[in-house]
This record gives structure tokens, sequence and C-alpha cells, in this order.
């Protein structure tokens, strides 16, 4: 796989530092780009369209690139993966939310991965204030089967919690999802999925909820609960529920996370980025600061023992890990870069995908979820 990366700040940029990466004869096919939404992705796009260029793209909360030329974590600006992919080993496809659940748009994507190739691995970035990411993942499993190989993340709108976008080629949606599908005959595609996140307090019951929303907490309105519990105010919310997320237990020591995306103040509810099941034991959590480092550290390195050789890595990180850590998140990217020194891209999310410790895959928050791609040797 012939991979090369930039970041850039400008439309302009962007159109420079891709004519010169291909001024030796370079002929990517397929591009990975996370953007701020501040960009003019319509400029992108006609440019992206007019190569014919595939294009897995999202808006970002800030987005880094780690590579030999450099390190940077960047807020307003763009990264971008170029590709040189052995044609009929890939495909790409964006599919409309509108007038679909999340767990509807999910199948549909699903159902088209499979036909795409017989053992498919998904990369996947989706609309992150729109869809319910836990729902379309389900979606996908519907027809790809819960061990399917995916990872991916929801878009961000640099933590203003207004309007996210996904893009391709061709064009960019608010309310959508866009999967890069890669056969397995051909690519090696792993990853993993760590948090670090601890509970804080006494276990509560979700007594009223819908899909991602939940009404009541312990019978009590879940924005009041909420407020009450963490000593927030309300104009510290939305904001501030990405650092604070329920922990939702499920069986024995398993757990997963999800963070408020967003409130309905007259309804006194609260909005998450994936479902919170009515009947749920709960929590609140939060992040137990610098040790979240020496968390990652490890799972890496183990990662790293069974997948030493790469050729890309993407990184979907929650942007509540950069809120938690401020600076020293390049700590914790610098963790992965440094075992491979292969380019690493990525941006902060509103919400992360990945396969978990027992293969199967799951929609998280708070995670760092690190994918990598190599391209097998030919037979």
């Amino acid at each position: 796989m012939q991979v090369k990366t930039f970041r850039t700040s400008s439309v302009k940029g962007f159109r420079q530092s891709w004519d010169e990466n291909t001024v030796d004869g370079f002929e990517p096919n397929a591009a990975i780009i996370f953007a701020s939404v501040d960009l003019d992705l319509s400029g992108i796009i006609a440019l992206l369209g007019s190569k014919g260029v595939r294009v897995l793209g999202s808006t970002s909360c800030g987005e880094f690139l780690y590579d030999l030329k450099g390190k940077v974590i960047s807020e307003g600006g763009l990264v971008c993966s170029m590709m040189k992919l052995k044609p009929g080993t890939f495909d790409f496809e964006m599919f409309n939310g509108k007038g679909l659940t999340s767990y509807d748009l999910g199948k549909t994507a699903g159902e088209w991965a499979v036909k795409a190739f017989r053992e498919p691995a998904i990369l996947v970035v989706a609309s992150g204030l729109s869809i319910d990411g836990e729902q379309l993942v389900r979606g996908i499993q519907e027809f790809a089967g819960k061990g399917i190989t995916m990872y991916g993340g929801l878009a961000g709108d640099d933590a203003r919690f207004k309007e996210t976008f996904v893009f391709s080629e061709s064009s960019s949606e608010t309310n959508a999802a866009i999967l890069m599908v890669l056969d397995k005959d051909f690519y090696e595609v792993n990853g993993i999925a760590t948090s670090g996140w601890v509970s804080i307090g006494a276990d509560k019951i979700i007594t009223q909820a819908e899909g991602n929303v939940v009404y009541t907490i312990d019978h009590e309105p879940a924005l009041d609960v909420y407020k009450q519990y963490l000593n927030v105010n309300d104009e510290d919310l939305p904001e501030i529920g990405v650092e604070y997320p329920l922990l939702i237990r499920k069986s024995g020591t398993e757990f997963i996370l999800r963070a408020v995306l967003n409130v309905d103040r007259k309804k006194k509810t609260l909005i998450f980025a994936g479902t919170v099941p009515e009947g749920a034991v709960v929590t609140f959590s939060s992040s137990p600061g610098f040790e979240i480092i020496e968390y990652t550290r490890n799972k890496v390195g183990e990662f790293y023992k069974h997948n030493s050789e790469t050729d890309l890595l993407i990184l979907f990180s929650c942007m509540a890990r950069h809120n938690a850590l401020g600076p020293t998140i390049s700590e914790e990217i610098e963790e992965a870069w440094m075992k491979w020194k292969k380019p690493l891209i990525g941006f902060f999310t509103y919400g992360e995908i990945g396969n978990n410790y027992n293969s199967s895959c799951d929609f998280y928050n708070q995670t760092f979820t690190l994918v990598s791609l190599k391209q097998k040797e030919d037979e």
C-alpha cells in the first residue's frame, strides 16, 4: 500500500500539498480526510472529484497527523492520507440517513458491505449529532454479523454541537454515513478500543428512556439529576457532557460509556451519542487524569506485540480525552506513533466504533480507538 500524508489549513494549501505529493508520478485512488467545519468543504470536494479519487471524509473536533515529517495536533485545519490501492480490493459508498432510523441506515450500509466482498473490513464515519452510533452499528451487524471488522467515529464540529458533516469526493451531508470497505483477502485490518474512565458515585437506574434520549433517572428528570449530582450549571451543557459520561453496566465487569451530546431543557432530557437502555444500571464516570496515558501505553504495547507491522494507522479519539488531558494528549498519541513510526492520521470524535476484547464490534465514547491497515504481501 502506497501512502502519503499531509496537513494544511486552507483549500489553497490543500491544492498545493496535493500537487506536491503527486509531482513524482504518485497517483492516489483513495483518500481519508479529517477537517474542521470552518474549511470550505465544497472546494476540497471539487478538487477531489476532478482527480477521480474516492474519499472517506469527516469534520472533526481537532485533527492530528504524526509522520516522519512532523507531529501536528491542530484545530481549524485538515489532515489527509493519500493512498494507492489495488483496484478491485476496496470500495466507498455514502448512505443518506434522511427519513431513516439510525438502525435502518446501518442495515442499508451493512447489506452493501457484505455484497462488496466475501470477507469485508469496514471503516465508517457518520454524522455526529443526527445519528445514534450504537443503532448504526447494530444495523450494520444485522447483515455483516457481530464479528464484522469495523472501526470508525462520529463527526465533530469543533465542539460547537450545532452541525457536523461527512463528505465524499462528490458531496457533503449532515445526516449520513460513509463506508470504506476493504477486501480482507488483500488487507490486514486490526485495532483496539481502550478507555480508562472510572466510575464515580452510586449506582442509578434509567427509569425512562427511548433510544438515545433519557427522560428519567431514578424516576427524577434526567437533566436535573445530572446537574445536581455533578454540580454543573445550564451554561456548562452540553459541552461538559462529554467529560462526565454515563457508565452503563453490562454483565460481570463489562461496561460501556455514553456521552451527553445535547439536552432538552424544556423536557429535562439528556440526549446521548448512543442508545441508553431503559432499566439499565448506570453510574456517572470521570477521567482519572494523567493515569489514562499509562493505561493507553499498556494497551498499545499489548496490541503492538501481535501487530508489529503496518502501512497506516488511523486513530479515532474522543474529544473528551483531549479535554481531560489538554496539551498532554500529544503523549498519548505519540505512544502509538513511536511503536510503528508509520503515518498516523486521526481526529477527535463525538463517538468511536471498534472491535472489543471478544472480537465483537461496538459503539463507544471516551475511547482511544486505533486501527492498523496493512496490505498483505502478494502471493
